[in-house]
């Protein structure tokens, strides 16, 4: 049994002005229009609807009121659903789900949040940590509105926005022989021990610019977190890559660590935004545009270490 959204709107028209003209002229629409959805619902419902009388007009019978305020109530809903839409679509108000990859996110993402917050106190967030991969996966499954990655291969499911191009640095303890210097080569990295940040893409991606030079690797530890990775070097165990940094250097373990950039290396990484094509709602279109314009200040500044 079908039965289009149309017809039911002329069925409606035709019950409530009890004349098949008359529901054509409120509907802008033909009298056989209207009669044909009047035999088109009955045929449907497999009942009479109305009874017909020439020169009189149409009159619903017990059936016929009864479907009609089933009607009445099912137009009444579906304007409702195309009206809570349009208010989903263009309100600054409601539930932004974010997918970030970890190691990066947390330098700036609660600052971005905040500002939003700020202006928009009917908005809340769902910030969910991931890795580069699941993320990608959980926007393209419908998990998230937008998310936080560093574009590698393209995927015509997600969109990109690109953010900042993050090249890779050496960080070391403050007291280490690499931190007199203002830069470092890789020769010099390799030689050293090293805490590796093993998550995936990541680690691969770290031992691929280790081992250019061929040399013999010695990595003491492995972190799945940066501030891990970050608090593992400030204890002078070892020296590690990374590619953003938050903007206060001392980690959690209370110690100094300097940041250097690699003058023999062009490694780095694009930060990007991630968002199903297609039109988005004003409130994922607020967030992208508000991560491009601080990207665009001088506070992504502070998030890299590049060559002077």
């Amino acid at each position: 049994m079908t039965l289009s959204l149309r017809a039911m709107r002329y069925v409606q028209a035709a019950l409530k002005h009890g004349s098949i003209t008359g529901a054509a002229e409120a509907t802008h629409v033909t009298p056989s229009a209207i009669a044909a959805a009047l035999d088109q619902a009955e045929a449907a419902f497999g009942m009479a609807l109305v009874t017909r009388a020439r020169a009189k007009g149409i009159f619903p019978t017990a059936a016929g009121r009864d479907v009609g305020r089933r009607i009445d109530d099912l137009l009444e809903r579906y304007e409702g659903l195309l009206t809570s839409i349009s208010d989903l679509q263009s309100n600054l108000s409601g539930n932004l789900s974010i997918g970030y990859n970890a190691p990066i996110a947390p330098a700036f993402l609660p600052m971005l949040a905040a500002q939003i917050l700020e202006a928009n106190p009917g908005v809340t967030f769902t910030l969910t940590e991931g890795d580069n991969n699941s993320v990608q996966t959980g926007l393209v499954d419908g998990q998230f509105d937008v998310i936080l990655f560093v574009e590698e291969l393209p995927n015509p499911q997600i969109e990109m926005q690109p953010l900042i191009y993050a090249p890779t640095y050496c960080l070391c303890p403050t007291d280490h022989a690499l931190a007199q210097q203002e830069t470092v080569s890789v020769s010099q990295v390799v030689a050293e021990p090293l805490i590796l940040l093993d998550r995936p893409a990541a680690r691969g991606y770290y031992l691929d610019l280790l081992e250019q030079n061929g040399g013999e690797l010695h990595i003491l530890a492995t972190a799945n977190s940066t501030e891990m990775v970050r608090s593992l070097v400030a204890s002078k165990i070892g020296i590690s890559l990374l590619n953003m940094k938050p903007q206060d250097l001392p980690t959690y373990a209370g110690q100094d660590i300097r940041c250097l950039p690699i003058r023999d290396s062009n490694s780095g990484v694009t930060l990007s935004l991630g968002f199903a094509p297609g039109p988005k709602r004003k409130l994922v279109q607020t967030f992208v545009e508000s991560c491009v314009t601080f990207f665009e200040s001088p506070s992504d500044a502070n998030l890299t270490v590049s060559m002077a």
